[in-house]
């Protein structure tokens, strides 16, 4: 999948998630599959899948994290911080999977990571 049909992808999952209430506990969940914690082990079009579903979550999730980050006064340091934390899961959700399995497992830790950021994140501007 190139960059271009993976930021379509993410963008189409995310425009879906955007006209429904995020459920966090689906997000958690995904987390949770991508990190591992499920019984099963993941092959590479099963990562393909799971990395879809996370950059749907954070495509969802970073309009809120972005809006209250653009409260912060910007010279500051919490709003430097917080702006290049963002910058960076932006940057890593066009990354892909690379071709080997142990690349893409990888990539969906990373995404789950920075999904993770998303909902703590998400939780203290409330």
């Amino acid at each position: 999948m190139t960059t271009q049909q993976r930021a379509s992808a993410c963008e189409a999952t995310a425009a879906d998630l955007n006209g429904q209430d995020l459920d966090l506990n689906s997000v958690r969940y995904a987390i949770s599959r991508a990190r591992g914690q499920s019984s099963a082990p993941l092959n590479h079009e099963a990562l393909t899948e799971l990395e879809t579903e996370l950059c749907g979550y954070i495509g969802s999730l970073l309009p809120t994290a972005k809006a209250a980050v653009d409260k912060l006064w910007h010279g500051g340091i919490a709003w430097h911080q917080q702006i290049s934390r963002l910058d960076g899961i932006e940057r890593q959700v066009g990354q892909g999977l690379g071709t080997g399995v142990l690349s893409a497992h990888v990539q969906v830790q990373q995404l789950a990571k920075d999904c993770q950021w998303l909902i703590d994140h998400q939780g203290q501007q409330q």
